[in-house]
Formats: C-alpha cells, structure tokens, sequence
C-alpha cells in the first residue's frame, strides 16, 4: 500500500479536498494521505529534513516592511507596487528573467541580502528551495506513490517543477485543471501551457471530463459558445447534464446607478431566501454596488475587495460620524490628513492634545500652521458643536447630511460623486446613527445570519456556484479590461457565467460605452438565442 498526497492553492480547498477524499475512501486511510497547499508541503518536508528546525518564514507584513526599507534604500520613483509585482514575478520562476530595469535589480538583491542575513526566508523562496535541494539531490522527493494536483491550470513555473521533479522519481501523478479557467496569468499563472508540458514531460494520458452538473443547459450554451472563441485552449466539448434551460436577462441601463437600482430591485423582488451572487470586474464597480444595497437595507456579505465603508471617502466619512458619535480623536485626525493637512502637524498635535475633540480643535486653532489649515480647523470646530448637538437630538439624517456637505468641499469630482451616494445610502437608512453605521460596516448584530446575497469580483468567484447571478458592468473595455490579455478576460466572462446554476443576468450603463464584444460572442441578446433583452423600464424579473 503506498501513500496519496493531494496538493491545492489554499487553506480551504485543501481542507474540502481532505474530506472529500476520506469520505469516499474511510478515515482508516487517513494516515496515508497528506493534503496541503504547495507551500505547506514545502515547509514540513524542509522542516523534516532540517532535523525538526523549520527555516524562519517571514509574516506577509514583516516581507512588505522589508521591501519598502529596500525600495526607500534605493531611492526608486517607480511605485512601490510595480516593484513587488516584478519582484513577485521573478519568484515564480525558476530562472528569473532580466529586471526590467537596473533599480529592481538591486531592490530584489538587497532584499534578498537582507533575509539572508537574518536567516529568513519568504513563502516564494520556500517553495523554490525545495526545488532546488530535491533537484541537486541534497533532499529526497516526498515518499508518496500518488499525487492529486486540484487547479492544475494556476501552477506557476516553480509549482510545475515541484511536481515534476517528483513525477520523474516515479510517482505517479494526476493533474486535475480546467484550462478555461485559468485566471491568474498577472501571478505567473501557466494555464493552458502549464498543463501541456507536464503532459509532454511526463509522457500523461490527457481524460476530458467534459460533463456540467451545476448550469441550466441553455447558460452552459451561451458560455461555452463564449470560451470557444479562445485559440489556446484544449479541444474538447462542454455538455451539460441538465436538460432543463434557466432565466437569463441582457439589460441595457442608462448608467452605472441606474444599473445598480436595478441590481436592488431584481434582489428584493426576490423570494425571500434566493441566492443571489453580484460579479463584477472590478472593486469600483462593486463599490457602487454595494453603496445600493446598504441603502436598502439588503443583507450582504462581500468578498474579493475591502468595504465601499472602509476605504477612500467612505473610510473618513464613517470615522468622522463616529467621532461625533463618541468623541474620539481618529476619525478627525484622518479627516484633516483627508481634507490636505500635513501629516507631521497632525500627528504633533495629536501627540500634544488633551481632551474632547471640540477642546482639540479649539487648541489646534491656535497652533495652526497657515491660514487655510486655520479656517479648515475653525469650520471643523463649529461642524463638531453643531452635529453632536443634533446627534443627542436623533437628528441622524441631518447629522449625515452637514459630515458630508463639509468634506465634499475637499474631494476629487469623482470622490465627491460617491461621497452623495454614500450619503443618500446613509439618510436612507431607519434608525439611530450609531445604528446606521454598524449596519453599513457590517459590525452588528453579532450572530447575524449568512446572507443570501453576495458581491464579488469575477476572479473572487472562482469555484464556487449560485442559484442567481447578475454581472454587472458588460461594457468593452471594463469587460474584456482595456488592460489585460483578451483570452484571459474571456475566462473570466466564462467562470462568471457559468457560476449561475439556473437564473443569469448580464448588464451594461450606456455611459460607462458600448456592451461587452463577449455578449456578441456567447450570442446573447440575439433573437433566436434563449435569452432576451431588456431595457430597463420594461424588465422585469421573473422568479
């Protein structure tokens, strides 16, 4: 009898693929399987080879920390982001390819100076340690006879080599992957290549299982009439099991709100209980998407991207109401960084300050470092008296009102279009302040029910499936983005569609530019396709 190790990308999926395996197979078995994610993997059979002493991995904040003193070394104008991209980049590979320029080149060595000194390592050199010590025979393949690779498609190079370097020491492997659904080409993703060359290196026999158990058959059509426009794929018929066809809609909105008031209503027309799932490219769309149904009161949980609530203006319009709810010194602090004040100043007289917030601006008034930070400070001490006053009277909505009236006079047109929304959201709202606001930060009641309805980017909803599914934003260049590959942004039209198990709808704001190539591709809208096109005063939707 030999033993199974089954490999995955996350925590989760490798704990559902561990019990699905011992359910079919009986927990007397559970001894020869090891289930983990290619990093967990690594670690225990380094740990197992360093006699007990695994290597010091660093925390993802301690190698972000790292990074930036190195990126602050070097004195680099490029964005700290790009720069942990190309570094992230040249991780996934097994020989990295030339920086792009010589300033990467020496924060990537500089980087890696530093962990070596002090003996750490991060999560990407772990995995590629292991490849090299297997490779030049300092450390044995795992001892297994089987490996079962889930999501085969997202293998980067090193993963691929991992696994190969134990395929070639004679265990026996599966691939188990979905080329169609590869989504990860930005994290060095193989896909579809990744796949052939481990058929070819390992001489594989490829199976097509070629059977959807979770569509209604005529949105598998759709989608798979999408996905075949795709060149580099493998060839192979999708079929559905389901004989029975599902509801889908094409709507055409005037713009991104009246798209979203439309979200709502289909949403609360809704039995009660119906599953719905909200996808959208990306997390600006579903900002506004989550802005309609926090005023509606609709429960919600999201996933893929912070909270509209928690981030940009509607992080400091929440901090400045709880301010004038408990009189905490936070959320003004954050507010007068928003509104343009240096950040040293604030900090100083934070530091420096004692008291009630009014007491604070009162004393901040008179340390004020010009006259704009003056009058800044004066109108934010009057603002304060004002709406803690009509806090303590239940004036909730006027509360909201005067917060916002005062920070929009600082915001980006952009910012200020989405800060009335968030207020509209807000004054929309039944109840006290205080309530509104744990409603819309999702931070009461404590014991809340999972709700029926879910927001998420299309690359957050990867492997998982809803009754109901509204894709918003089907315009050319939000989907396919007018910045990445268009195979890559089919996939992700395809795993979106093919999330819905029996309703799909696919929406588009006249203002945001013309539909999506893709609803031509997947023949959706057509006359003689099974899905029809709306308009949005004339849809309705049918449950």
């Amino acid at each position: 009898m030999g033993r199974l190790c089954a490999v995955t990308f996350t925590r989760d999926a490798a704990q559902e693929l561990r019990s699905r395996i011992l359910a079919s197979c009986g927990e007397a078995h559970a001894k020869r399987l090891a289930v983990g994610t290619f990093h967990s993997l690594a670690l225990a059979h380094l740990r197992r080879a360093s006699g007990g002493q695994p290597p010091r991995l660093l925390a993802e904040g301690e190698r972000v920390s790292l990074l930036r003193r190195c990126w602050q070394q070097h004195g680099s104008e490029e964005p700290f982001d790009d720069l942990v991209r190309a570094i992230d980049a040249a991780k996934a590979r097994l020989y990295p390819a030339p920086f792009a320029n010589a300033t990467q080149e020496a924060v990537f060595r500089a980087y890696q100076d530093l962990l070596a000194s002090e003996g750490a390592m991060d999560f990407a050199d772990l995995l590629l340690a292991c490849v090299q010590r297997i490779a030049s025979g300092q450390l044995p393949p795992l001892p297994v006879r089987w490996m079962l690779v889930d999501e085969a498609q997202d293998m980067d190079e090193v993963q691929m080599e991992w696994v190969l370097l134990h395929g070639r020491a004679g265990t026996e492997v599966t691939l188990v992957g979905d080329d169609d659904q590869s989504l990860y080409a930005f994290r060095q993703a193989l896909g579809y290549s990744g796949l052939q060359r481990v058929t070819t290196a390992l001489s594989a026999t490829e199976t097509t299982l070629p059977i959807n158990y979770r569509c209604a058959a005529n949105i598998l059509d759709h989608a798979a009439r999408l996905i075949a426009h795709n060149q580099h794929r493998a060839a192979k018929k999708i079929i559905a099991h389901r004989q029975d066809n599902g509801e889908i809609r094409v709507i055409r909105c005037p713009d991104r709100w009246s798209e979203v008031d439309m979200v709502v209503d289909a949403i609360r027309q809704s039995p009660r209980g119906t599953q719905w799932a909200v996808l959208a490219r990306t997390n600006n769309i579903l900002d506004a998407v989550e802005v309609g149904l926090s005023g509606a009161r609709v429960e919600f949980a999201r996933s893929g991207g912070k909270s509209v609530w928690e981030h940009s203006i509607g992080s400091v319009l929440c901090g400045l109401l709880r301010s004038v709810l408990d009189d905490s010194w936070t959320g003004i602090a954050n507010a007068l960084s928003f509104c343009g004040v240096q950040a040293g100043w604030i900090n100083d007289h934070s530091r420096r300050s004692r008291g009630g917030c009014v007491a604070r601006l009162h004393a901040a008034v008179e340390h004020a470092s010009d006259d704009a930070t003056r009058k800044l400070l004066m109108g934010l001490r009057m603002g304060m008296i004002a709406w803690r006053e009509q806090s303590s009277k239940d004036r909730a909505s006027l509360v909201v009102h005067g917060v916002a009236a005062f920070l929009a006079e600082y915001c980006t047109p952009p910012q200020a279009s989405l800060l009335r929304k968030l207020e509209g959201a807000l004054i929309k709202l039944s109840g006290s302040l205080a309530q509104r606001l744990a409603f819309v930060t999702r931070s009461s009641p404590a014991g809340r029910r999972a709700p029926h309805v879910h927001i998420m980017t299309l690359h957050a909803s990867k492997g998982l499936e809803f009754d109901s599914v509204w894709i918003v934003g089907c315009e050319d260049g939000t989907l396919p983005h007018a910045d990445s590959d268009e195979e890559d942004e089919r996939r992700l039209m395809y795993v979106g569609m093919t999330r819905a198990k029996n309703r799909l709808v696919v929406s588009s704001a006249v203002e945001e530019g013309p539909p999506s190539r893709f609803l031509e591709e997947a023949e959706l809208g057509r006359n003689d396709s099974k899905a029809s096109t709306l308009a949005p005063q004339n849809a309705k939707w049918v449950a």
